[in-house]
């Protein structure tokens, strides 16, 4: 799932995906619009392209592509990662779960067996 992670945020531009949402300008190296989490009348959303990272000075909201799409669209973090690599035509594969879990009950039987032989 991390390869998956880092993927994405490689080939997702930040800036493409908040401005679906949020109406952003150009002020200076970064983009400035109203923040979506709170209401306000002048900007504090900042999104910086160059750290593709976003931050509201009102609400002290901030992250990445997905902690984004996590708040906005009120998805936890799986469906948020399937959203983005759909929407960017990235495959998902679902046995690096599996792979995981494999190796957590393996070291769970080894561990019990430890624990039981050197009572």
């Amino acid at each position: 799932m991390n390869s998956i992670v880092e993927s994405l945020l490689q080939r997702i531009n930040i800036f493409d995906v908040i401005s679906q949402y949020v109406k952003l300008r150009k002020a200076g190296k970064d983009f400035i619009g109203i923040c979506p989490f709170h209401k306000e009348k002048t900007p504090s959303f900042t999104v910086s392209i160059q750290k593709q990272m976003f931050y509201c000075f009102g609400c002290h909201e901030g992250g990445n592509v997905i902690n984004f799409l996590m708040k906005y669209e009120n998805l936890n973090f799986n469906e948020a990662i399937e959203n983005l690599a759909h929407q960017y035509g990235i495959k998902i594969n679902r046995n690096e779960r599996s792979k995981r879990s494999t190796a957590y009950d393996a070291l769970s039987k080894l561990a019990e067996f430890y624990h039981t032989n050197l009572k």
